[in-house]
């Protein structure tokens, strides 16, 4: 009996290692694409442009306070003097003050328009860390072949390389075959309520676009070193976004006679919980692709057996991506505290607790799903639990990689980035984009960026040769009109 059961065992395990091998020998590594490169001529008023934009400081510091109104309409005056082609000849709509649509008429009047987008606002920088950084965050200094400072990447990089593109292409007298939108928005860092009105106007304007082109993905050659090869991430779905209060109240009372418990180590408990019970890993379809795409092009051979046997191997595939911070935002919908304030005099047992916890949530869940799961883990009633996004927005649906859309910035990114491997991907971040998908079954987030360092940090900087190659990423899109795309 024993040795029967010894026997298909055997014989079981043999069959797993043969359709194991199959799988595995059956998936080819996606192939080189054998594009010419485009080498085109790069001004030297780009690098000036670019780094005139940084120096000019438009920042989004809080949805409750005010912005600097001076320097956003110092951008306005920069950009018109900066490309007076693209003023001459499309039409610019200002969307509350600050916000910019340009229509850039084409031959076809019946075809469906693209849109390319960007945001000019940027984020704070830490007064803590000015030392931290090798130039002034706002000097646009061009040093060591990048221009540093904050905004280089995010997102004044695709403003500045897509301006750079159209008023290119009008010195050379192009008209694109279909219409193309230019929108660029103010207040993308402090959820993006203008995105949403520029969409509404798009709307009474009755636009429903092929294409929508944000930020999103870019080029990866030190963070996926399985693959030799570098590997272009486009964003294809959007992860959603919610931020909840936790708040507690009890009876304060002077520190030197404390109660057993306090109001602080009641939150700091639910905070503890709340962060030793993550919620469970899922691979949603385009992390799927984009896990298939990279293990089968690995020289790892057991990386190409996991990628190829998905069935088998999905539990090793979630423990390696969770152990990066990229991997791990792609598979769990986050939940991380981001301010804590109590108290108001070191002799004083404050009466009152309170954090605020931002959540990045995976397509198929939603804010609400959230914050039934917090109050589960929790499990504590006196840890009052409040959804306060005032700009919150579930998980987008996601455009396919079949589309015209995805195909169209596929074959830009072969045009502009040698023997690349090009991928789906999930955003993780938040950006104006998720309003366009009222008006577009096309939307991607794509900027040729390689290995982008500083977004939302110390010392950003934009390498020159990643200038050099978004303009021509950009001038490609404006360009192609071919049949394949259809």
């Amino acid at each position: 009996m024993i040795k029967k059961i010894l026997t298909v065992l055997g014989l079981g395990l043999l069959l797993l290692i043969t359709v194991i091998l199959v799988n595995t020998f059956r998936k080819k590594p996606f192939p080189v694409v054998s594009e010419k490169i485009e080498n085109r001529p790069f001004p030297d008023s780009a690098i000036a442009h670019m780094s005139g934009a940084v120096q000019i400081p438009t920042i989004s510091i809080s949805e409750y306070g005010a912005i600097d109104t001076a320097a956003f309409k110092a951008f306005g005056v920069f950009i018109e003097q900066s490309y007076p082609l693209v003023h001459q000849h499309l039409s610019k709509t200002l969307i509350n003050e600050f916000s910019f649509v340009f229509e850039w008429k084409g031959k076809q009047a019946a075809m469906a328009p693209f849109i390319i987008m960007g945001h000019y606002d940027v984020v704070p920088v830490e007064t803590s860390s000015l030392e931290e950084w090798k130039a002034p965050p706002f000097s646009g200094a061009v040093m060591d072949s990048c221009i540093w400072g904050r905004g280089s990447l995010d997102d004044k990089y695709g403003v500045i390389c897509i301006l750079e593109a159209a008023e290119a292409l009008l010195r050379k007298g192009f008209t694109p075959q279909r219409t193309i939108y230019l929108c660029f928005g103010h207040d993308e860092e402090l959820r993006g309520r203008s995105a949403a009105a520029v969409v509404q106007y798009l709307e009474q304007k009755k636009v429903r676009a092929e294409m929508v082109l944000d930020e999103g993905g870019q080029i990866n050659v030190e963070k996926i070193k399985e693959v030799n090869r570098p590997v272009a991430v486009i964003g294809v779905a959007e992860k959603g976004y919610a931020s909840f209060e936790l708040s507690v109240h009890k009876e304060g009372s002077h520190s030197s006679i404390p109660d057993k418990e306090t109001a602080i180590d009641i939150l700091a408990a639910g905070l503890h919980r709340l962060r030793s019970n993550i919620p469970p890993a899922k691979i949603t379809p385009p992390v799927r692709e984009f896990l298939s795409r990279v293990s089968v092009s690995s020289d790892d051979f057991l990386l190409r057996a996991a990628g190829a046997n998905m069935w088998l191997f999905e539990g090793v595939a979630k423990k390696i991506m969770s152990a990066r911070p990229e991997g791990y935002a792609m598979i769990h919908t986050t939940i991380v505290p981001v301010i804590l304030e109590s108290g108001l005099k070191e002799n004083i047992i404050p009466a009152n607790a309170k954090a605020i916890i931002n959540s990045r949530i995976l397509p198929g869940e939603t804010a609400q799903t959230v914050e039934d799961y917090m109050r589960h883990v929790i499990h504590d009633e006196r840890v009052v639990i409040k959804n306060v996004s005032k700009a919150g927005s579930d998980p987008s649906t996601v455009t396919s990689i079949t589309s015209a859309a995805f195909k169209r910035v596929e074959s830009a990114i072969h045009k502009t980035v040698p023997n690349v491997l090009i991928t789906p991907y999930l955003s993780v971040g938040a950006t104006d984009s998720r309003y366009y998908r009222k008006i577009s079954d096309g939307v991607v987030g794509f900027l040729p960026l390689t290995d982008s360092k500083g977004f939302h940090g110390v010392n950003e900087r934009l390498p020159l040769r990643d200038l050099q190659r978004g303009i021509n990423f950009f001038m490609t899109i404006m360009e192609e009109e071919r049949q394949e795309f259809k």
